[in-house]
């Protein structure tokens, strides 16, 4: 069950963050992948070396996933922009 929280979270997160930082149409879509990615990586690395015990819906699942949807969107937008060339 906490896996479909921190998708959901990382969803929502994204999106707004996405939304807030200014992003619309393909890169809104990229800040939601993000930060469903970001929730996930944080909830897994949140089992696997703190210990915690985020199986179920509760305060520490949705913190968890909104700290890793953070951390990668910030991640995400600090990287400079690069130019594609064909």
């Amino acid at each position: 069950m906490s896996i479909l929280v921190w998708l959901a979270v990382g969803l929502v997160g994204g999106l707004l963050g996405g939304w807030l930082w200014g992003a619309r149409g393909r890169v809104l879509g990229g800040d939601a992948v993000v930060g469903v990615l970001g929730a996930v990586l944080g909830g897994f690395i949140a089992s696997v070396t703190l210990g915690l015990d985020i199986a179920g819906f509760d305060g520490t699942s949705v913190l968890v996933a909104a700290f890793g949807t953070l951390l990668l969107l910030l991640v995400l937008h600090a990287l400079p922009a690069t130019d594609v060339y064909d």
